[in-house]
């Protein structure tokens, strides 16, 4: 009795065939990679903005719209008062975890830069108040400047956001944003302005900036002409 040959593959075959699979994997996996990192930043972006806006719709319950708070705008702009000023109307409604009120607190040491290394943003420190939220989120909170000199204007201000905190990359557009309180509303930096100058600002050469403003203009979407 002839016992009957099974067809399979050779061990060259068998090295080809993980050879190709391997070259694919390579040449997919950094593209999925950089996809599932848009789409977390997205999400944490969106995240942050509920935050924000949710905290604020408590404090205005709570103290009133923001042009109403009670506060002597006389005073100079500096960490301390900007200090008083976080305390007494934001931070009881956010769940933070530590706060920053010097250069160089809560490990972040550095500024955080655009993609193109010209333009630079200070998280901490510098007239300014942060706090850490308790899934890492660091939110600098910057008063305004009014005309009148130094005097801050407490009801209009500026939110400077990295996503992660600390960690890398600390590029602005990337893991750090910034959204405005605007009347009576928490709006992202540079929502007013035209498409193109949004454009401009969140590119390659530009401060990135609006980058939030041109997330939230393209559907929640990270778009091939982002500055990633």
């Amino acid at each position: 009795m002839k016992l009957k040959l099974l067809d399979g593959f050779t061990l060259a075959e068998v090295l080809i065939t993980l050879g190709i699979i391997g070259i694919v994997a390579a040449m997919t996996m950094p593209s999925l990679i950089t996809n599932y990192k848009k789409k977390q930043t997205v999400a944490q972006l969106k995240k942050v903005y509920s935050i924000l806006s949710q905290a604020y719709k408590l404090s205005e319950n709570y103290n009133g719209p923001a042009s109403e708070w009670q506060f002597d705008t006389s005073q100079e702009v500096n960490t301390d008062n900007v200090k008083k000023y976080v305390q007494t109307y934001w931070l009881p409604y956010f769940k933070s975890v530590q706060e920053c009120s010097k250069l160089g607190d809560c490990s972040y040491d550095k500024t955080a830069a655009s993609p193109g290394g010209n333009h630079n943003l200070n998280l901490t420190g510098s007239n300014r108040y942060t706090i850490i939220l308790s899934d890492g989120t660091m939110i600098a909170f910057v008063p305004f400047l009014s005309d009148d000199k130094d005097k801050p204007s407490w009801s209009v201000q500026k939110f400077y956001i990295d996503l992660n905190g600390a960690k890398r990359p600390n590029v602005i557009g990337k893991d750090v944003f910034m959204f405005d309180l605007d009347n009576d509303k928490i709006i992202p930096h540079c929502q007013a302005n035209t498409n193109d100058f949004i454009n401009n600002s969140c590119s390659k050469t530009g401060n990135c900036q609006c980058c939030a403003a041109k997330i939230i203009k393209d559907g929640w979407e990270i778009t091939k002409d982002y500055p990633w």
